[in-house]
């Protein structure tokens, strides 16, 4: 009995250490997607070399994505289907989650890498804060509700838990509904529109002062930027112009500003899922090293 209960507090101490790290390793993996994002706006003008950064964002979001689907997928064909079924085997096959991750990750990719290219200084008060929440939510929710979820980890403990799938996509949701309210409150209540480059009495001059935004050295990036900031210029221009004119109806006002900031939220929720997915690749990685442990 006395060497049962020495043990206790050592286990206490072992789980709490274990928690700690995987706090930390959270917070790096997070840290290092924000930093990734960052490199590309500031390299993507030079060197056809930056298009590197955008591919391991897609990276981070296509693992956050597979994760959560395949865990979705297992629970769905397992429980629905009989086993001796022969749909139960086509189903267990990974590349549909795969095809479905992989079209998904990439059009959101392509918003965030887009949307940090182009962004102003204040944006990224909103993505460090994203950052530094998310990891601290996924340390929570793991604990709690965390402890209540199952921590099957598949065959060989190769594979995710289930509790880290959920705990993940929890702090992610919470991450983007916090960040994108304040964005959107901040950007109508307290940050001042882009007035340098908007020109209320010539579209034509707005559309070019935004596009020089986007130039840059490497022939990609400088076909689809441009277009993608004479887009952000046009919303610009009719949101501070059209939509305050008195001929503008209030339902196409609406629409305006509806759709000016249904981008706002895709971009965060990219900048979620990306996040959401370096939480669990960090988690991933450092699992031999708590087995180990």
């Amino acid at each position: 009995m006395r060497r049962i209960d020495d043990l206790e507090p050592r286990a206490h101490t072992t789980l709490r250490g274990r928690s700690f790290d995987r706090a930390v390793h959270s917070l790096f993996a997070c840290a290092l997607f924000l930093a990734l994002v960052f490199l590309w706006q500031r390299f993507y003008e030079r060197s056809c070399l930056a298009l590197a950064f955008p591919a391991l964002i897609a990276i981070a979001i296509f693992s956050g994505l597979l994760e959560h689907r395949l865990e979705r997928r297992r629970f769905a064909v397992d429980f629905y289907l009989d086993r001796r079924s022969f749909l139960h085997r086509r189903l267990q096959r990974t590349w549909w989650p795969v095809a479905i991750s992989l079209a998904a990750a990439v059009p959101l990719a392509a918003f965030l890498v887009v949307f940090a290219a182009l962004s102003r200084p204040t944006d990224w008060f909103f993505f460090g804060a994203a950052a530094a929440v998310a990891p601290l939510a996924f340390h929570t929710l793991s604990r709690w509700p965390g402890r209540h979820f199952r921590r099957d980890a598949g065959v060989g403990g190769r594979r995710m838990t289930v509790a880290d799938i959920l705990a993940a996509r929890f702090a992610g949701t919470l991450v983007l509904a916090g960040v994108t309210g304040a964005y959107l409150f901040a950007n109508y209540y307290l940050i001042p529109v882009p007035g340098e480059d908007i020109f209320p009495d010539s579209l034509e001059r707005t559309l070019e002062a935004f596009s020089a935004r986007g130039r840059s050295a490497c022939p990609v990036v400088d076909v689809t930027l441009p277009f993608a900031a004479q887009v952000e210029g046009l919303s610009w221009y009719f949101v501070t112009t059209a939509a305050m004119s008195a001929w503008m109806q209030d339902g196409m006002r609406l629409i305006l500003w509806t759709g000016f900031f249904l981008n706002a939220a895709v971009v965060f929720g990219a900048f979620a899922r990306g996040l959401e997915g370096s939480m669990l690749l960090a988690s991933r990685l450092a699992g031999p090293y708590r087995r180990a442990g």
